[in-house]
């Protein structure tokens, strides 16, 4: 544990991340009643590296190639992405939901990712808010950590990038994130992450935007299959 984590009132918790501990809803709530963002930031890191490297993953829209999706059907028919919404929900839901999908997925292996949406009514602004009004930036933070904290049986933490605003997608993949979803087309004239697009940023900005916090960009398929990239 680095020192700066040792005065922490959650070190106790800390100690049991590091050691692959699995934490329960009692201390969900501590979690999600903490206000040491970095704590929980350091936790969430600690898992997401510990499954995907430094990798941070994303997929290109591109026209639906169906020869490929009767090929995986087989392997694909039984796993999916399990997603919750929060803003609206109270911390003990929350954390009771989180608990009841890592026990569904002990049970079933059924899901591939997990992401967390924020509730956001009809007339949000989507970009760059993620549902200011009912979240906060901090707030999509703290969700995404304990996210990754608890569900350690997943293998992918998403969150979306037209939610977040590409800036905080950036500061995300320090906080328990692996995988940026959103629209991503192949080619767009701007080189620079989110500029003149309200919803579709390039894939070469995509990649630039992931890079540039330090994490290496895979491209893949919905099977989190690496893609071959150019």
């Amino acid at each position: 544990m680095p020192s700066l984590y040792a005065q922490s009132e959650l070190w106790d918790l800390i100690v049991k991340v590091e050691e692959g501990q699995r934490l329960n809803f009692d201390e969900g709530l501590r979690l999600i009643n903490s206000q040491e963002i970095l704590t929980l930031g350091y936790m969430a890191n600690l898992i997401r590296e510990r499954k995907n490297g430094n990798q941070t993953y994303f997929i290109v829209n591109r026209p639906i190639d169906y020869r490929d999706i009767c090929a995986s059907f087989e392997e694909n028919e039984n796993r999916s992405n399990a997603m919750m919404v929060y803003g609206k929900k109270n911390q003990e839901e929350l954390i009771k939901g989180l608990l009841e999908l890592r026990t569904l997925q002990d049970q079933t292996k059924e899901f591939l990712s997990f992401s967390p949406i924020p509730f956001f009514s009809k007339t949000a602004k989507l970009e760059g808010t993620m549902g200011v009004g009912n979240t906060t930036g901090y707030e999509d933070l703290k969700m995404l950590t304990i996210s990754r904290i608890l569900l350690d049986n997943f293998d992918h933490i998403k969150a979306f990038w037209m939610m977040l605003g590409p800036k905080l997608a950036q500061v995300s993949l320090a906080f328990g994130v692996d995988d940026l979803d959103g629209t991503v087309i192949e080619d767009r004239s701007t080189s620079m992450a989110g500029e003149g697009s309200d919803h579709s940023m390039s894939k070469r900005a995509l990649i630039q935007l992931i890079q540039k916090a330090g994490r290496d960009a895979v491209e893949r398929d919905t099977l989190y299959r690496v893609c071959k990239t150019g």
